[in-house]
C-alpha cells in the first residue's frame, strides 16, 4: 500500500479506496487510523479528507470522519441532475466521437455482457459510461458526471441490488447504435430511459428489507 501511496497523489488513493468500499459505512475515518493505515504523514491526509468532503463523499463525525448515507431524496436529486447531464454527453458524443472511443464502446459493451460474475460486469459497465462521457469531449461535462457517480457508488455500499444486468445490456446496446450511426436524438432518448430505470432500481432498494 505504501508504494502505491509514494506514486499516487494521497487524495486519489484514499478516493479510489473509498470507492472500491474498502471501508464500511460504519468505520470512523480519523487522521490518526489513516496516517498509520497508509504510512504517510497527517497533512496530505488532512488535505485528503477536506477535499472529499468537499465532494459530498464524506461527513464529519464525532470521530472525524464518517462515509456519507445517501437519502432517497438524495439519490433523486443526483439522478435528475445526472440524466440531464448525460442525455447532453450522448448527445455530445454521438457527433464528436472517436472511431477509437466507439471501439472501445463496443469491446466494454460485449466485455460486460459476456461477463460470467455480476461485479466483473458491473465494473465494465462503470467504465463503459466513462467512455461515453469522454466522448462527448467536454471536460466539465465529464468530470461533473463522474462526481455525481461517485456520490452515488458511495451510497450503494450498503444496497443490495437486483440482478438487472441483462437489462442493462439491452440499454446500453440502444445507446451504442444510437452513437454509432450518430443520432443525437436517439442517443439521448436511450440514456434516458437507461437511467430512469436505474433511478427506480436505487430508489427500490430503500423499500426492500434487508
Amino acid at each position: 500500500m505504501l508504494g502505491r501511496v509514494q506514486r499516487t497523489p494521497f487524495h486519489s488513493v484514499l478516493r479510489a479506496d473509498l470507492l472500491a468500499g474498502r471501508f464500511s459505512a460504519a468505520e470512523p475515518l480519523s487522521e490518526s487510523t489513516l496516517t498509520a493505515a497508509y504510512g504517510v504523514s497527517r497533512t496530505p491526509v488532512r488535505e485528503a479528507l477536506s477535499r472529499l468532503e468537499q465532494e459530498g463523499l464524506i461527513i464529519r463525525s464525532a470521530r472525524g470522519y464518517r462515509i456519507r448515507s445517501g437519502t432517497p431524496d438524495d439519490v433523486i436529486e443526483i439522478y435528475d441532475v445526472r440524466i440531464a447531464l448525460e442525455k447532453a454527453a450522448a448527445e455530445a458524443a454521438s457527433a464528436r466521437r472517436t472511431e477509437l472511443q466507439l471501439a472501445q464502446l463496443t469491446q466494454l459493451h460485449q466485455h460486460a455482457a459476456e461477463a460470467e460474475e455480476p461485479e466483473v460486469a458491473r465494473q465494465f459497465n462503470s467504465q463503459w459510461h466513462e467512455v461515453l462521457w469522454a466522448a462527448s469531449h467536454n471536460s466539465t461535462l465529464h468530470e461533473t458526471l463522474a462526481n455525481l457517480v461517485a456520490r452515488l457508488r458511495v451510497y450503494d455500499q450498503e444496497a443490495v441490488h437486483r440482478d438487472d444486468l441483462a437489462d442493462v445490456v439491452v440499454e446500453h446496446e440502444a445507446i451504442l447504435e444510437a452513437i454509432r450511426a450518430r443520432d443525437a436524438e436517439a442517443a439521448s432518448a436511450a440514456v434516458a430511459a437507461h437511467l430512469q430505470r436505474t433511478k427506480q432500481e436505487r430508489l427500490d432498494t430503500f423499500a426492500r428489507p434487508f
